[in-house]
């Protein structure tokens, strides 16, 4: 149930009260079964969070919920045919002289049939929506719910071996981690042998292996340390390989099994331990691992978790058992999600409730920390914290026996919105890593992001995914600063297919796509598909699917030809693929947002690409034979997001700057490649885009001008800026004095606004930095620059006061040749070691083969 009806019902009577007071709806002669279906929508509005909740008892309620589901989602597709042929039919009206009646003959014979049709499909709407909103077996269940209504305006399972120090509380995980690294250190006879972590989900599994991985006695003791998350769907290949890279080696040209065991018996060549997080199955010791590891020349150690004994026990395994955490450590967990450490005497005030709630929580530190992130947005209060205590959602029926009451519960307290842009995460493959910007692209396509006045869409669904990890919900790479990348617990995200079940579905390797006849598919997310994707007849007949997604089908050639019978299509994902050319009929998939052939074999995009004009995002990241795009791309008026980065463009079209709702531009190459037409894009393009946010420039080193480019970005916030390296293939420089003037004063020329949070350079090959960058007043200049990186600027001899940036987080300069020695410069005027870079958290200063000399001290 992805569609959480409350959230789209609002959504779509806003949409629907703007068309109906459009001249579209007057040019179609809809208006008054529109109004008619308006009123019909606002009367039921009243019952549906309590419809939602009530569904789930109630086999009644929950028919009336699914077919008031079919409808709606029949209306929005309606009124997205109604705004795309309205307009057109407007756009003919508006250029035809209009001499003596406001909409001339020829137009409306030519609009006829369509306006027949649609009002035929919007009539039969208001009968359906009439018979649904008079069932009096339902509607006198549903009163109007007393409970507090969420708004949707937020506050601001891969695992990974580096843990948040707040999940480590009491004495027992640190007494089970003293104790098994002792045994893991100790000398022994055994060349190789097994630690098996067994508990159930959700229990700190991972928590305690990573506690371990990170002792500084494993450390010391083991040389080479390497840890893979293997998850229930792993591939032999890629785990081979990850082993491999983790442990230093490199595999070269290998890609099969037989041809990487070797590698990983032979990089081992020193004392190793290796955690495997997340086992399902002992086949991946027996089948894979145990001949290689058992070989390798060095002795090791293996750590595996599992939720399974039966695989421990198959690996013969020494196995330690993950207890429950016990009331007094649960209750310290639960304190320090919610509480700071100045907080003691709301502690003591609230603590009988606490503990009860946390004895609810049955002992499972996942449990904890997610109804800890439901009570961090609650009033402080015993009634708030009752309420939660109190709740039916801890023993919710039709929840399987391994999902906690306390997981649902967390669920249950997300607004509506932030309800469908959870459960689509469970669209990813298990453990698969979600990045924020995807994230955002597909909830904006499906509809899930509720507009706040003048807010950008994007800055709300990115409001949206940190509320998601603030809850606990979504799991933040702990690797990386910015919390771009995450994953969804295992636990959690059952959960979420559990609950999605009925209109949604992610098929895995091997399996196929059944359909129940008495649902409609809206979301079909596959992983390892073979050579040709074809879609089900059944899903085809039902003409409702809303998102394709494709997932780890490297060796997919085809796919369905006949894609425009899926016509309602918003979202297709085709990342990966070996797709050489798109299917004709994408050019009837009317209501597509979202189109992703990044990393695909495409060698041309058609003109008829022009007809996707709800087209919001469309991605072509790293397809490698793609080298020119059609004009008919500057004709995708709505277009938030284009995404060409790693993509071989000579150029772009001209015209890109007509596309003013772009937002997020990532491969704007500069200028063209010479040739006998001047057909690129310069920079003044982009002088019209004044919404965007993200930009990467790539070829800047053809630009002719840079003066005001970027004046009218006074929203941006990341910026890349990218040169051709210096160098040709053969070693021999590329650019001559005239070029080197030219990048110095088209970076000049490139003055960013304060807004920016992140900067980057790659192969700037100017005589040194920017005077904007080099600025005594560069803290002032940028108060918000967080990430910044310099890399391969291989002719700047001097940094710049990088110091001074009061919120930079991440720095990294690589590549800096020309760079001696770095001195008291790097902090900026008047600062010292003690007062520059206040909130640095990481320094990379790699590949600078020059550098002697470290020297810090004030700069008067």
């Amino acid at each position: 149930m992805a569609m959480i009806l409350d959230a789209f019902m609002k959504r779509y009577t806003n949409k629907l009260a703007d068309f109906v007071e459009g001249e579209v709806s007057i040019i179609l002669n809809v208006k008054d079964e529109l109004q008619k279906l308006q009123r019909r929508l606002e009367r039921i509005g009243g019952f549906l969070e309590h419809a939602e909740r009530k569904r789930r008892e109630d086999p009644n309620v929950g028919n009336w919920v699914r077919e008031l589901k079919d409808i709606m989602y029949d209306a929005d597709d309606i009124i997205d045919l109604c705004i795309i042929e309205g307009s057109k039919l407007l756009e003919s009206h508006q250029s035809v002289s209009l001499v003596c009646h406001p909409f001339p003959l020829f137009s409306c014979f030519s609009c006829m049939k369509f306006r027949y049709e649609i009002g035929d499909k919007i009539r039969d709407l208001n009968k359906r929506l009439k018979e649904i909103a008079e069932d009096g077996s339902v509607l006198p269940k549903l009163e109007n719910s007393n409970q507090d209504v969420q708004e949707s305006g937020v506050n601001p399972r891969r695992t990974f071996p580096i843990e948040d120090s707040s999940d480590i509380v009491g004495t027992q995980i640190e007494e089970a981690t003293q104790s098994l690294v002792e045994s893991l250190v100790k000398e022994d006879k055994q060349k190789l042998w097994i630690l098996g972590i067994v508990g159930m989900g959700g229990i700190g599994k991972t928590t305690l292996a990573s506690n371990i991985y990170q002792d500084e006695r494993i450390k010391e003791n083991f040389p080479i340390r390497v840890w893979v998350c293997v998850s229930n769907n792993f591939s032999e290949t890629n785990l081979l390989k990850e082993i491999i890279r983790s442990a230093g080696g490199n595999y070269g040209q290998a890609k099969t099994k037989a041809e990487l065991i070797p590698y990983l018996s032979s990089v081992l060549s020193r004392k190793f331990v290796i955690v495997l997080d997340d086992i399902w199955e002992a086949k991946v010791w027996e089948d894979l691992l145990r001949y290689p590891l058992k070989s390798a020349m060095a002795s090791g150690r293996i750590v595996i978790t599992t939720r399974d004994m039966n695989v421990a026990n198959n690996m013969s395994a020494l196995v330690h058992h993950v207890d429950k955490m016990g009331s007094d450590e649960g209750w310290a967990l639960f304190c320090k999600k919610i509480f700071r450490d100045d907080e003691k005497e709301e502690i003591i005030i609230l603590k009988e409730i606490g503990i009860n709630i946390v004895d609810k929580c049955d002992g499972l530190p996942l449990a904890i920390k997610t109804i800890a992130g439901v009570l961090r947005s609650k009033e402080r209060s015993s009634i708030a914290w009752n309420n939660i205590l109190r709740s039916d959602a801890w023993s919710m029926s039709q929840l399987q026996a391994e999902l906690p009451g306390a997981l649902f519960l967390s669920y249950e307290d997300l607004p509506s919105n932030l309800k469908q842009c959870f459960l689509f995460c469970s669209l990813y493959p298990e453990d698969f890593p979600m990045y924020r910007d995807d994230l955002v692209r597909y909830w904006l396509a499906e509809g899930f992001v509720k507009s706040q006045g003048d807010v950008l869409l994007e800055d709300l669904a990115e409001d949206y995914y940190k509320e998601l990890i603030c809850r606990n919900l979504l799991q933040p790479d702990s690797r990386r600063i910015d919390q771009n990348v995450c994953t969804m617990h295992d636990l959690l995200r059952s959960l979420a297919l559990f609950l999605i079940g009925d209109e949604s579905t992610f098929v895995g390797d091997g399996k196929t796509c059944t359909t129940n006849l008495l649902t409609k598919l809206r979301r079909l997310s596959i992983s390892n598909v073979g050579e040709r994707l074809e879609i089900p007849d059944a899903v085809k007949k039902q003409k409702c699917l809303r998102t394709l997604i494709v997932w780890n089908s490297p060796r997919t050639k085809i796919i369905e030809h006949d894609l425009g019978r899926l016509g309602q299509l918003r979202v297709l994902d085709l990342t990966g693929t070996e797709l050489e050319s798109l299917p004709d009929s994408v050019e009837n998939l009317l209501h597509l947002r979202y189109l992703n052939l990044s990393q695909t074999n495409v060698k041309n995009l058609p003109e008829s690409i022009r007809r996707l004009q709800n087209l919001h995002t469309l991605s072509l990241l790293g397809c490698k034979s793609l080298h020119m795009l059609p004009k008919a791309i500057t004709s995708l008026c709505k277009l938030r997001c284009l995404r060409l980065s790693g993509t071989p463009l000579s150029h772009l079209p001209r015209g890109i700057g007509k596309l003013g709702d772009l937002n997020y531009l990532r491969g704007f190459v500069v200028g063209d490649d010479g040739g006998e037409q001047d057909q690129g894009c310069d920079l003044e393009e982009l002088q019209s885009l004044s919404q965007l946010r993200v930009l990467r420039l790539d070829r800047l080193e053809r630009s002719r001008a840079g003066a005001s480019t970027l004046a009218n970005s006074c929203f941006l916030r990341r910026l890349y800026l990218c040169w051709l390296p210096p160098e040709a293939e053969n070693n021999q420089p590329r650019y001559g004095e005239e070029a080197i003037q030219n990048a110095n004063k088209i970076c000049n020329d490139l003055s960013p606004p304060s807004s920016l949070e992140e900067l980057q350079f790659y192969n700037f090959f100017g005589s040194g930095f920017s005077g904007w960058l080099m600025s005594s007043s560069l803290g002032a200049s940028f108060p918000h620059l967080a990430f910044l990186h310099l890399v391969d600027c291989k002719s700047c001899p001097k940094l710049p006061p990088l110091g001074l940036l009061p919120q930079l987080k991440f720095l990294r300069i690589s590549g800096a040749d020309a760079i001696i020695t770095i001195g008291p410069e790097l902090l900026g005027r008047r600062s010292s070691a003690i007062t520059a870079f206040p909130k640095l958290e990481d320094l990379q200063l790699l590949h600078m083969r020059n550098w002697k000399e470290w020297s810090l001290g004030v700069v008067e």
